[in-house]
């Protein structure tokens, strides 16, 4: 058996040891790769809100890789799409009713955008109602930049 990450051969006992954890086939190395990503995230998760750890599940289902909670040197995206420069913010209804969190936000936007980031600032409600829809436009979205930015 050849492990799926980095198709280096694993023993029997590598092999019944993964599948039982992890779900799939997977080296030595791996194994101890792929627990301490597991442990990162649920990390990340504790300090996430359901709507932000659904909408960031929805996605990597999707194929991206989605990261919670990511620090970009001057705050915490709530979910972060790094290799496409798309931050994504899940926000409640304090962002749309308080002027000084309004203007925090759209400070934050700016910086990141300076960076060459986009930021997408998806209600809460959406995503309790359409998460998986929501998704999918996101999805949309990236594509149709990827598409723009290879045909400049």
């Amino acid at each position: 058996m050849v492990c799926l990450e980095c198709e280096g051969q694993v023993s029997r006992k590598e092999l019944d040891y993964s599948v039982k954890h992890y779900g799939k086939v997977l080296c030595r190395d791996c194994q101890e790769d792929y627990s301490s990503e597991e442990k990162s995230y649920q990390k990340q998760k504790e300090k996430s809100t359901p709507e932000a750890i659904k909408l960031c599940e929805a996605l990597k289902k999707m194929g991206f890789n989605a990261q919670l909670e990511k620090d970009d040197g001057y705050k915490h995206i709530d979910i972060a799409i790094p290799e496409f420069m798309v931050n994504i913010e899940v926000d409640g209804m304090q962002h749309n009713y308080n002027e000084e969190q309004a203007l925090a936000d759209l400070k934050r936007t700016y910086y990141s955008f300076k960076k060459g980031y986009v930021t997408l600032r998806i209600p809460n409600k959406l995503i309790q109602e359409k998460a998986y829809e929501t998704a999918g436009y996101i999805k949309k979205f990236i594509e149709a930049s990827k598409e723009q930015l290879e045909e400049e």
